[in-house]
């Protein structure tokens, strides 16, 4: 349980996270829409360590609903939002989630995931 799931529609924005992610260490499984990461969860969800989302995927559910059903599946994965509208995080995310406010720096974001990672227990 090492991987990390990002999910994120704008092809841009995923790049630059990407890129940090891998440059921090980290396998990086991608998924630009709610039903990529939903399947990705259903398929492997003890293979991530964190799911990184974007709250709003446009389309579809939000990264809300994403975070939520991976919980179900895998209640220690790690979560971090991220989203230019941090108004209502308290009310709709998941325990102990994490939010990373648009515009963040990519590196910022990789470093804190990577901690997060380390804390799992994974070899």
């Amino acid at each position: 349980m090492t991987a990390v799931l990002l999910v994120e529609d704008e092809a841009d924005i995923a790049e630059l996270i990407t890129e940090a992610l891998q440059a921090a260490g980290l396998e990086v499984r991608g998924a630009v829409s709610d039903e990529a990461a939903y399947e990705a969860l259903e398929r492997e969800a003890g293979r991530f360590a964190v799911l990184v989302t974007d709250i709003n995927l446009g389309v579809g559910t939000t990264g809300f609903d994403v975070a939520r059903r991976a919980r179900q599946l895998n209640d220690r994965l790690k979560v971090v939002y991220i989203t230019g509208h941090a108004a209502h995080m308290g009310r709709f995310g998941v325990e102990d989630g994490v939010m990373f406010p648009k515009p963040f720096s990519p590196s910022e974001l990789a470093q804190r995931v990577a901690e997060m990672v380390q804390t799992t227990g994974s070899p």
